[in-house]
């Protein structure tokens, strides 16, 4: 009947990064912490977790919310900003 998590439960996000403008796409458990997203975006790209600002719909997000509680819905894009230090 059902192979693995339904489209109920997952959402398909995309991670746009502000350097090179590439998208990286994920699908994630609407339940789960942004968190898991950002580190595994950055790792995947190989950048400092601590260097990277993560926004929706311009406003920043916090690490401890989900995809549900921010009413994020399939295609919806998160913007990965690479901070810079001094200047």
């Amino acid at each position: 009947m059902s192979r693995g998590r339904s489209d109920e439960d997952t959402v398909k996000l995309k991670v746009q990064y502000n350097k090179d403008g590439v998208q990286t796409f994920f699908r994630v458990k609407r339940s789960i912490k942004l968190q898991k997203l950002m580190e595994a975006f950055c790792k995947k790209r190989s950048l400092d977790p601590k260097s990277m600002q993560f926004t929706f719909d311009g406003v920043g997000l916090q690490k401890n919310k989900t995809p549900e509680e921010l009413g994020m819905e399939d295609g919806d894009e998160i913007d990965a900003l690479e901070l810079v230090d001094g200047a």
